[in-house]
């Protein structure tokens, strides 16, 4: 008989893919008067509901964050992405440091005062590992929309796919673990079969099909595949650690059977900023 989870899996990511599509779609049709304007938004708001997923899971765990003011600066981020555009790449790279120092440097005089004086460091610490994790990333993300709006879907289109390929070979061959202590079901066989799949993906979808403006030959695909997949999986085994550490087995329970938000975009995190400098290196001048 199919699990009450696998049935609902089965409902909501379709659905989940579904909404994707129907962003990705409308971007293309022009019918916003920036394309990528739509994606953009969409991810800005996942990023959003990812800080605050991130904020109740570390202070579920007994960690000190500064609520407010993260999610304050992640929406300026957010929101600042739309004043820039992103293709003689300079002032885009102002928000991260302007954010960054507006982050730490009122926590950093906060915490001399004596009531803080016991979690100042902790604060400034946690505060900014979710604004580095959570906020650069999907901020990068939507540069690339701006950018190049098919290069973000053929990002999430290699790194799902590596997770989905790690996942069935891992449960078809997947005997020796890989890093037992954080995630109890993932393997070396799963680990290398994700890495294939996800170069496979990366190969298959090079040129005209998903980046026709991006000259990507074969070994710069292959490179691509590599980092991706290897940054993908590096991602959700650091969320499962946050996740372990605060003694919480999801982010939240807002996606029915996936957990939240955070658990949907952990393996993109790192390899969103990881094909932001990809897509930079071979779209940029001279190239």
């Amino acid at each position: 008989m199919v699990s009450r989870d696998v049935r609902t899996r089965a409902v909501l990511a379709p659905t989940m893919l579904a909404i994707i599509g129907l962003v990705y779609w409308a971007d293309l049709q022009g019918w916003f008067a920036r394309q990528g304007s739509v994606s953009a938004a969409l991810l800005g708001l996942l990023g959003m509901l990812g800080v605050h997923e991130y904020i109740t899971l570390l202070r579920g765990g007994g960690f000190a964050v500064a609520r407010r003011l993260l999610l304050a600066l992640s929406a300026a981020l957010f929101l600042s992405a739309y004043w820039f555009g992103w293709h003689e790449l300079d002032r885009e790279l102002y928000p991260l440091v302007t954010a960054t120092l507006l982050l730490v440097f009122p926590l950093a005089v906060r915490s001399l005062g004596q009531d803080d004086m016991r979690v100042g460091l902790e604060k400034q610490g946690a505060t900014l590992l979710g604004f580095i994790f959570v906020a650069w990333p999907l901020y990068l993300a939507q540069g690339c929309c701006f950018r190049h709006l098919p290069s973000v879907l053929y990002v999430v289109l290699v790194c799902k796919g590596g997770d989905i390929g790690g996942y069935c070979v891992g449960k078809l061959i997947g005997r020796h673990k890989l890093i037992p202590h954080i995630s109890p079901g993932k393997t070396w066989e799963g680990m290398f079969g994700s890495l294939l799949t996800a170069v496979a993906i990366a190969i298959a979808l090079r040129g005209p099909l998903l980046l026709p403006a991006v000259p990507m030959g074969l070994g710069t695909a292959v490179l691509v595949g590599v980092v991706l997949n290897f940054t993908t999986q590096t991602g959700d085994l650091i969320e499962s650690l946050l996740k372990r550490r605060c003694g919480a087995k999801d982010s939240s329970s807002l996606l029915p059977a996936h957990g939240g938000v955070l658990d949907l975009i952990d393996s993109l995190l790192f390899s969103f900023c990881a094909w932001f400098l990809f897509l930079i290196w071979l779209t940029g001048p001279g190239r």
